[in-house]
């Protein structure tokens, strides 16, 4: 899987900025510096020198094609196996500016080198052994965190946390599998394990995979983001709350219902969680065709939605609007808001309504506000918070599962099942053993000790080229 090649490309973002830096890895790395880079600002002349690691050096890199000065940097070479790939490593600082950067990127590639794949410094990494998948992985989540809770989260999984919990499993059940597949090839010497002791070890280990499972949840919404619509009856002060929320006026609220004929999308940031806000037009019977496809596309986004935000108004009680609504949810978790509670002649409704939604399972929690004074916003927040974070699980587990992770870990546990049912069936032992190894297997491949080609190339083309 790993090849000789001397990787390069540009590790910053594109666009114009105080620096760039051209990274190359691989055994010719420190040589092909040597090529291009010289101490001399006034000629050519390349660079002879010992390197050694770690240690910046300040020179100007040259064209040697041309004897003609690109550009004034700092080189810092890093010797392998001590690095970031596991091998040797050049970074080169240069100016901002995307035409210098590509023209050094082009002067290394030239001298030896070729162009990086995407994520291809980090593949070399986990195939150096230097992180294993779930950190590999974590790398790709801490470049695109948007909140500081995602990249919190990503930190974790990046110190070995989680890819531990993952391999302290996976090693009970194969110190279990050895013991099994010794009573199975010398039953004379070793003797049958009994089933007494199997119990016990795949009990704990199904314990831990399905807290470890539980981290998954939350996991997606901190990577993916939670859609959140806000729904109601025209006028209920939907898109004042979206309004409040964002802090600035997105939506335009007027007295006049109907008003919000679209549904309106905007990334919006709750105590560290990435959100979709979606404002919703207005539901209620219509004959308007406009106002109807309007409320066709409420009940996509409420279809589309991880959470729905149920907004009535206080001062208009319960009616058949918010009958609408509830048809329209149809299952989906919603959050009870009380709207417009800063004007006091609605409060006589409040228990009505109350008791109306409570009768409904699919409500978590009730919340009141006003939208337009912002009292009560903070505390709904909250509430949303706890919805997407319901435990400090993946804290405890050193990260959270990601989709694959997690379909690995839902494979062993169904092994494990698998297993379960085979001893109480009193089954041969190497049909335990098949179970057995099937569940070691996908927690193998969940760290990545046991991966594929296809699986590496799969993972790592998510990656941007240059990390």
């Amino acid at each position: 899987m790993h090849d000789q090649d001397t990787i390069a490309a540009i590790s910053t973002p594109p666009g114009t900025g105080a620096i760039a830096i051209v990274r190359l890895s691989g055994p010719k790395s420190i040589s092909i510096l040597a090529k291009i880079f010289s101490s001399s600002p006034e000629t050519f002349k390349p660079l002879q020198w010992e390197s050694r690691s770690h240690e910046a050096i300040h020179g100007y890199i040259w064209n040697p094609d041309n004897a003609e000065l690109v550009d004034e940097v700092v080189a810092i070479p890093y010797k392998g196996p001590v690095t970031y790939t596991g091998e040797d490593i050049v970074e080169i600082n240069c100016h901002g500016s995307p035409l210098l950067a590509r023209e050094i990127l082009d002067l290394a590639m030239r001298s030896g080198a070729r162009l990086s794949q995407p994520g291809e410094f980090t593949k070399r990494a986990f195939l150096a052994g230097r992180m294993d998948l779930t950190q590999a992985e974590a790398v790709l989540d801490l470049i695109q965190a948007r909140t500081t809770r995602q990249s919190r989260m990503a930190v974790n999984v990046l110190k070995g946390g989680l890819g531990h919990s993952i391999k302290e499993i996976r090693g009970r059940l194969m110190e279990l599998l050895s013991r099994l597949i010794a009573g199975i090839d010398f039953p004379e010497e070793v003797g049958e394990l009994p089933l007494d002791d199997i119990g016990p070890i795949v009990r704990q280990a199904t314990t831990d995979l399905e807290r470890l499972r539980k981290t998954a949840r939350s996991g997606r919404f901190l990577r993916d983001g939670l859609r959140l619509s806000i729904v109601g009856r025209p006028n209920a002060g939907k898109s004042s709350l979206l309004n409040q929320f964002l802090a600035f006026e997105r939506a335009i609220v007027t007295e006049i219902p109907g008003t919000t004929r679209d549904s309106i999308e905007e990334p919006f940031d709750i105590n560290g969680i990435p959100v979709i806000l979606i404002d919703t037009a207005g539901v209620r019977i219509t004959d308007d065709t406009v106002e109807k496809i309007g409320i066709e596309r409420t009940g996509r986004a409420v279809d589309e939605s991880d959470l729905v935000l149920m907004v009535c108004d206080v001062t208009q009680g319960w009616g058949k609007e918010e009958q609408e609504v509830l048809k329209l949810l149809n299952g989906q978790p919603f959050l009870f808001i009380l709207n417009k509670i800063d004007q006091a002649d609605g409060e006589s409704n409040s228990s009505e309504m109350k008791l109306e939604v409570e009768r409904n399972e699919s409500c978590i929690d009730q919340a009141r506000i006003s939208a337009k004074t912002g009292e009560g916003v903070e505390e709904l927040k909250n509430k949303i918070e706890r919805f997407a974070i319901k435990d400090n699980t993946f804290n405890e587990a050193g990260g959270s599962l990601n989709q694959r992770q997690d379909e690995l870990c839902l494979r062993a546990l169904q092994s494990l099942d698998d297993l379960k049912v085979s001893i109480d069936n009193r089954m041969p032992e190497d049909c335990l053993a098949t179970d057995l190894k099937t569940a070691i297997h996908c927690l193998s491949e969940a760290c990545g000790d046991e991966v594929t080609e296809e699986l590496i190339t799969e993972v790592f083309s998510r990656f941007c080229i240059g990390k």
